[in-house]
């Protein structure tokens, strides 16, 4: 009687593909173990992928979380990935009969190939020995990756278009040659293999684009006015995100649009200066010096003192900077177009706070806060 409902056990069982639970895994992680039976493993691994790169990067930026952040980018985008795989083939591999195993191993599995192909066109059919076939699609994967360095941006162009013609053939050569193919149906097996090239792109674009608009973007410093702070041509990571949920302090380097005033110059890139006041601060220039309330500002950054004496009564009738306003100016005092020749910064022109320096190498790090 036992041996019966064992019997009807496996033959109800749904097998499963491992290495085709690797392949989704590859275009997302989490979906091999979703299709494999244990959707909530799934959608958690799925979350720790796409969560980890923009958390990660917020963290990185910020010089006291950098290695916090640097250990999430680590474990969320390579190690997890990389695991995720491992795991995938074996949640797949657990629900299948003993009977579909040995059934599996009898012969090259097509999924595998594909697998193979994904990292570089012609490997799969190298794995059916399919030489021939492996040689041709190696060789064309090559020159097409030859072509996207060329000097000619429309053979670089029909080079990117090509290469992504010859994977996708790959692929799909690489299923439809192998000796067993258990699952037949070629529409999915053509949606999977074209999922498997544009899913990456298009989640690249998404995550790109979604950093970029909300959280950091990196700028360039085209002038000497933040000298010797910012040098010309200096890259720098402006964080877009800490003033969603604080105010500009006095110290930050801040990058803000061109203000009303300025944009009736016909300004329209934007500035980078340092917040010198704040909601509520008098500020002036006089001897050299900028007092904030009568109290001598120390400044250690500037390049020179300030030539020029200057008051925020100019502004305003009694000098105090409004609400939502800021008072900005370059760290070249004497070579600045800042705030003390055409006022102050709406709180919504600020774009967001320079935390660090990318480039160049010899002067990455941090930017010390004042």
């Amino acid at each position: 009687m036992m041996n019966q409902t064992e019997s009807e056990s496996t033959r109800s069982r749904v097998n499963k593909e491992p290495w085709l639970a690797v392949n989704l895994s590859k275009l997302l992680p989490g979906m091999g173990q979703i299709y494999a039976g244990r959707p909530l493993k799934g959608y958690i691994i799925a979350f720790i992928y796409l969560s980890s790169l923009p958390l990660g990067i917020l963290l990185a930026i910020h010089q006291h979380s950098f290695p916090f952040g640097i250990a999430l980018l680590i474990v969320g985008i390579l190690i997890v990935p990389i695991w995720n795989l491992f795991d995938a083939y074996h949640v797949a591999k657990q629900q299948n009969s003993l009977e579909f195993e040995a059934e599996r191993r009898q012969s090259p599995d097509a999924w595998l190939a594909v697998f193979l192909s994904s990292f570089i066109p012609g490997a799969g059919h190298a794995y059916l020995q399919k030489w021939l076939l492996a040689i041709i699609f190696i060789a064309l994967s090559i020159a097409t990756f030859i072509g996207l360095f060329l000097p000619n941006p429309i053979i670089a162009i029909g080079s990117f278009l090509s290469g992504w013609v010859v994977g996708f053939l790959a692929l799909y050569n690489a299923y439809t040659v192998a000796p067993v193919r258990r699952d037949r149906l070629r529409r999915t097996v053509l949606l999977f293999i074209a999922g498997l090239l544009l899913l990456p792109v298009a989640l690249s674009t998404i995550f790109a684009i979604s950093i970029r608009s909300f959280i950091v973007e990196a700028r360039y410093i085209p002038s000497g006015a933040m000298l010797p702070t910012l040098q010309i041509n200096d890259r720098l990571i402006i964080d877009k995100l800490v003033y969603r949920y604080s105010n500009p302090q006095r110290g930050d380097i801040v990058v803000f649009n061109p203000t009303d005033q300025l944009e009736r110059e016909k300004f329209k890139d934007a500035f980078i200066k340092r917040v010198i006041g704040i909601p509520g601060d008098r500020v002036e220039v006089k001897n050299g010096r900028v007092y904030i309330n009568s109290k001598v500002l120390l400044e250690n950054y500037i390049e020179e003192p300030p030539a020029y004496n200057w008051s925020s009564k100019s502004l305003t009738p009694d000098g105090i900077i409004p609400p939502d306003r800021y008072l900005v100016l370059g760290d070249n005092r004497n070579n600045s177009y800042d705030s003390h020749y055409w006022g102050f910064v709406p709180r919504e022109k600020i774009i967001g706070k320079a935390t660090s320096r990318f480039y160049p190498f010899n002067r990455l790090g941090f930017l010390t806060e004042k």
